[in-house]
């Protein structure tokens, strides 16, 4: 349990202190690197939660609620780092797309961010039951900017 308190206050640190800098890139690379980052630690607390609602791992509804809240948070960072078209090169799943349909895919972004936030509100105080479908509207707003924005 303690493991889980230093994740998530090291991610509350490191949305508040990213809060300042964000979209302020040196270099394209940059801008990747904090994505991907991004990404991986949201993969990295949805797939814990993944464990839980799938049955492959207890249900601890502190310990899950902290994931939440972790996704959540993580969940508004990385749109800023989608720079303009022609300046994002280098190591990078994006597609084009993302330049090509902005509002699409900031219409996207956002259902994300609304979904983790609904999953963070019912993993307060849900029980296992009530935690599924928001768990799986997170899952499938995933998805569906994968889909169409990613190569």
């Amino acid at each position: 349990m303690k493991t889980m308190i230093r994740i998530v206050v090291c991610a509350i640190v490191v949305v508040m202190v990213t809060g300042v800098a964000v979209a302020q890139f040196a270099k394209p690379e940059d801008a990747i690197q904090y994505r991907k980052s991004v990404m991986v630690l949201i993969a990295q607390h949805f797939k814990r939660m993944g464990a839980v609602v799938q049955g492959k791992a207890d249900f601890d509804r502190a310990s899950f609620a902290a994931n939440a809240e972790v996704v959540r948070s993580m969940a508004t960072l990385p749109w800023d780092a989608f720079l303009e078209p022609g300046t994002d090169k280098g190591d990078t799943t994006m597609s084009s797309a993302v330049f090509e349909k902005k509002t699409d895919f900031m219409q996207a972004a956002k259902a994300f961010e609304e979904s983790t936030a609904l999953l963070a509100e019912a993993a307060q105080g849900a029980d296992l039951n009530g935690i599924k479908a928001p768990f799986n509207a997170v899952a499938q707003n995933c998805k569906a900017c994968h889909k169409p924005f990613r190569k």
